[in-house]
């Protein structure tokens, strides 16, 4: 396509309210037009001598990074940021100069990859992992996609919805699911684009040390979940080869390696990623993810990886959710949070409540007070104080 456009040309609205979004998506339109072939990336140095159709695409690109961090959808943490810089760089040395890891912050078990080597993993998908070598299978396999630079070597009819996508995020600020799975382009790439990273990936995590068998865990805790949730959301990878067969590949490719073990590194794990668990309950709950907190909590192997407080969240699971037999399941999960993490103030609040609405004044005045002594700076303070002098002016 000649740079000014031809008889090809797209009109693009005049630059407005959201002008620049607008203009940004015909950019990507119009790269969309370009015919030439899309190389597969061996060094960071490839990335140096861009065509007109990579170069339209790497400034997409930069934009959203851009946006999104203004935007504060970027999860802040730069010892964590450090962690997954770490990993990445050693899997693909040749890259250093070029990946960049973004911690995006939302709880679905996402991940995606664009063609400027920009690599997101969501923070629900990174707590949900159970170690390290878990956590280099998705970072592996997300490099790979920027490597082989599947984004834009996929070409088919779902590129003009690509860009819908990357416009209506833009517009809104919201990285609604869709949009996210079209932005690293994880919905237009083929089978066997997928698989090519599957191979690439578990190569990769495998050359560097880490148990082969960890693989196959990271689709099986995709499919666990699916199943437990009845749903068929397009999570990380679900619009491809299917989980199980995805799984049942990595421990083909397992049993191949001519020794077993490896390097977990799950001690390493569970210590820098800090406190993402505990995050990531709050987000669950913030966005009403009930499946999510009740799956995770109520299995006996996932529940050690969570603190003790963590019980707190699936009483509010049930106590929200709300259905026959939630209220007796949220106040044994309240009572099972102070028993387990006694300073954790907001369990008193909840189990205070519950007691004023059974009209057991002094069981819930106890706990009120017990909760302002452990948040004396609590927001809802002013309100608790409210209840206690009604509490006190029954009595």
């Amino acid at each position: 396509m000649r740079r000014d456009g031809g008889d090809r040309r797209l009109h693009c609205a005049s630059p407005g309210r959201a002008g620049g979004v607008l203009i940004l998506a015909c950019a990507l339109l119009l790269g969309g037009c370009q015919s030439s072939a899309v190389r597969t990336l061996n060094h960071a140095d490839d990335t140096r001598q861009l065509s007109e159709y990579e170069s339209r695409r790497w400034y997409a690109a930069e934009e959203l990074d851009r946006h999104w961090r203004n935007k504060g959808l970027i999860y802040s943490d730069g010892a964590l940021g450090d962690y997954l810089q770490g990993i990445a760089v050693a899997l693909y040395p040749e890259f250093g100069g070029t990946l960049k890891l973004r911690v995006l912050d939302s709880p679905d078990l996402n991940a995606f990859a664009l063609p400027n080597g920009s690599v997101y993993l969501n923070l629900g998908l990174i707590a949900r992992m159970e170690n390290e070598a878990q956590l280099a299978t998705i970072v592996a396999h997300e490099v790979s996609h920027f490597k082989f630079q599947h984004s834009l070597k996929q070409r088919h009819a779902t590129e003009g919805a690509v860009v819908a996508g990357w416009a209506v995020t833009l517009l809104t600020g919201i990285p609604l699911s869709g949009q996210l799975l079209a932005l690293g382009a994880m919905s237009g790439y083929s089978q066997d684009a997928e698989r090519e990273a599957d191979r690439e990936g578990f190569a990769r995590m495998v050359a560097h040390g880490y148990d082969p068998g960890s693989a196959a865990a990271v689709f099986d805790i995709m499919r666990a979940e699916a199943e437990a949730l009845d749903s068929d959301e397009p999570w990380l990878y679900a619009s491809h080869p299917k989980l199980t067969e995805r799984m049942q590949t990595m421990q083909s490719l397992a049993v191949q390696q001519p020794s077993a073990g490896g390097r977990r590194e799950s001690a390493r794990f569970l210590r820098e990623t800090g406190d993402l668990r505990s995050v990531l309950l709050d987000r669950y709950l913030i966005g009403q993810k009930y499946k999510q907190l009740i799956h995770v909590l109520e299995n006996a192997e996932i529940r050690p990886r969570y603190p003790g407080h963590a019980d707190f969240y699936l009483g509010e699971a049930y106590r929200q959710r709300a259905e026959e037999g939630d209220g007796a399941r949220a106040l044994a999960a309240y009572h099972k949070a102070v028993g387990l993490a006694p300073d954790f103030a907001p369990s008193y609040r909840a189990l205070a409540l519950i007691r004023m609405q059974n009209d057991e004044r002094p069981e819930a005045r106890r706990l009120f007070k017990r909760y302002l002594e452990l948040a004396p700076e609590a927001i809802d303070r002013k309100y608790i104080e409210m209840y206690l002098q009604r509490i006190e002016g029954e009595s």
